[in-house]
């Protein structure tokens, strides 16, 4: 790992760290404006943010999005509103509704935060400024694939991850979307098996 990449690390961690302790007061979803009013985004156990979340805090505005930061896509947490990181022009605001899995959270602190990191292999070797560095050579890369925030209700995951409609059962990850989910037994059919992570 490069000193530059250290810091994008150290940086994303410091970021992640912060949300302990935050209360979370209010959540939004934001979907592409093209798919109209009537975006379908809850499916029970999972909801399908698309292109993010936008987080109300005690403590100001969060938003868990995708980015590329690690290479390929990832989880991302910004200290920012929503607005800084996705088109507002086309976006629009889904969800989730008054009364969601949500309800149990609002107004309740951040117990702890955590992130899945997995080892993709990807090539041609790149550095994280884009310069190709051996043609042809595939490497390794370490990707944030999911969060976890726990509340004294049970803990709620996201992931960087796209479901395979028509059979949203299947997620691939890691993906440009970002889904919401609220059970330990989803994440396991996601494929996420570790124990601290998910249990």
């Amino acid at each position: 790992m490069t000193i530059q990449e250290s810091e994008v690390r150290a940086d994303f961690d410091r970021r992640v760290g912060s949300l302990r302790g935050r209360r979370v007061l209010s959540i939004g979803y934001w979907d592409l404006s093209s798919v109209g009013p009537d975006a379908e985004w809850d499916f029970d156990d999972w909801h399908h943010a698309v292109m993010g979340v936008q987080l109300a805090t005690d403590a100001g505005p969060v938003t868990v999005t995708w980015t590329a930061t690690f290479y390929p896509y990832g989880v991302e947490v910004f200290l920012q509103p929503i607005d800084h990181h996705v088109d507002r022009a086309g976006t629009q605001r889904v969800g989730p509704s008054a009364d969601s899995r949500w309800t149990a959270a609002l107004g309740q602190p951040v117990r702890d935060a955590r992130v899945s990191w997995d080892r993709f292999t990807v090539g041609p070797a790149m550095r994280s400024d884009g310069q190709v560095i051996g043609l042809g050579r595939p490497h390794d890369v370490d990707v944030p694939t999911a969060l976890r925030l726990d509340f004294d209700g049970g803990p709620v995951w996201f992931v960087a991850g796209m479901p395979q409609f028509p059979n949203p059962e299947r997620v691939f990850i890691p993906g440009d979307e970002i889904v919401v989910v609220f059970t330990a037994s989803r994440m396991c059919q996601m494929g996420y098996t570790d124990p601290e992570f998910i249990g």
